[in-house]
C-alpha cells in the first residue's frame, strides 16, 4: 500500500520551522496512472516508487504562496540526459527560493540542488521523503 502523502505532508507543516517560515502545503488533483506511464515512456525514464506514488496523489506541491514548489506539476518537469549528466538522467522537478532541485535516476534516487544561477549541483537528500522533511524544516 503506497503511503498517504497528504496527511504526512500536512504533519510536516506543523514542524516549528515550517510554522515560523509559514511553509504551508497546497495539493493538486492526482496524475492519472495512464498519463504518468505515458510521460515515463515518452521521456524514456522510470520514476522511483516514492515519487510515482506521490504524483498519483497530487500533481505538484506548492508552498509559501508560490515562493516554493517542492514538487512542480509533472508538465513542468525537465529530463536532463546527455553526456554531461553523469551517465544517467536527472529530472529537474522542484524550485525553491534560491535553488533548483534535481532527482538523480542513477543507482539511488537521491535529490541534489544547485543555485538558480550556478552550475554545480550539491547533494541535498538521500530520497524523496527525506527531501520533503528538509523542505518543511526550512533547509531548502
Amino acid at each position: 500500500m503506497p503511503p498517504a502523502w497528504k496527511p504526512e505532508i500536512i504533519a510536516l507543516t506543523e514542524l516549528p520551522e515550517a510554522r515560523r517560515q509559514k511553509i504551508d502545503a497546497s495539493f493538486f488533483p492526482p496524475v492519472p496512472e495512464d498519463h504518468l506511464r505515458a510521460w515515463e515512456t515518452g521521456q524514456d525514464v522510470t520514476l522511483p516508487g516514492e515519487v510515482r506514488s506521490y504524483l498519483l496523489q497530487s500533481d505538484g506541491l506548492e508552498a509559501c504562496r508560490g515562493e516554493l514548489w517542492p514538487v512542480l506539476p509533472l508538465a513542468q518537469w525537465e529530463v536532463i540526459d546527455g553526456p554531461c549528466a553523469a551517465g544517467h538522467p536527472w529530472i529537474r522537478f522542484a524550485t525553491g527560493r534560491e535553488h533548483l532541485y534535481l532527482l538523480s535516476l542513477g543507482h539511488s534516487p537521491s535529490i541534489y540542488r544547485h543555485e538558480r544561477f550556478g552550475s554545480d549541483e550539491e547533494f541535498f537528500a538521500p530520497g524523496f521523503r527525506s527531501y520533503l522533511k528538509k523542505v518543511f524544516r526550512g533547509e531548502s
